[in-house]
């Protein structure tokens, strides 16, 4: 009895096996015929050609890198330097004051106009145009929020993002978040690639 049991068994299988085989397996359709493959090659846009090669305009991918281009001795007589200056993301470097960060980052697939939101305030610093706003969003941990706000200084290549950001939590004192923010500006625009 088992063992008419297993042979019945494997022929159940075998049938079903067949049957997903049949499904699967197209029939007769044949397909459109061979492919050909042709170039699709078509000049760069404004390239002008030289004897040994052609050169296109391309903006550079590394105008200004804040951890690179800012003198550590700046750095730490303004009193960013509580820890060292560190890279974040490509040209992005962040610095720490003790009871607030900041980071200065390079764009150069952002112009300024597009960065700025409805309620930036324009302004000068050092002879650049510059324009300053608040941004305020919330950490991931305890629902806490981080107060920051921004200084943009528009660039021949983009725009530099100038951000504070602090707690209200952990940082004491606060700082007036506007006013060190613009206080900053001033005294590292001078080392701002533009």
């Amino acid at each position: 009895m088992v063992a008419k049991l297993r042979l019945f068994s494997a022929l159940c299988a075998l049938v079903a096996a067949v049957v997903v085989v049949w499904q699967t397996t197209p029939g007769g359709v044949a397909g459109p015929g061979p492919v050909d493959l042709r170039s699709t090659f078509a000049p760069l846009p404004a390239a002008t050609t030289t004897i040994k090669s052609p050169v296109i305009d391309l903006t550079d991918p590394d105008p200004f890198d804040p951890c690179r281009d800012i003198p550590l001795d700046v750095v730490a007589r303004i009193g960013l330097a509580y820890t060292p200056p560190a890279h974040e993301d490509s040209l992005r470097c962040k610095y720490d004051a003790g009871n607030y960060q900041m980071a200065v980052e390079a764009f150069v697939w952002r112009t300024y106009e597009e960065t700025l939101p409805p309620d930036a305030v324009e302004l000068d610093i050092n002879g650049h145009r510059a324009a300053q706003y608040w941004i305020m969003k919330p950490t991931d941990w305890n629902n806490r929020w981080w107060i920051t706000c921004m200084v943009a200084f528009k660039t021949s290549y983009g725009v530099i993002q100038q951000s504070l950001f602090y707690s209200p939590i952990y940082s004491e004192p606060d700082p007036d978040c506007m006013q060190t923010n613009l206080q900053r500006a001033h005294e590292l625009s001078a080392h701002y690639i533009y």
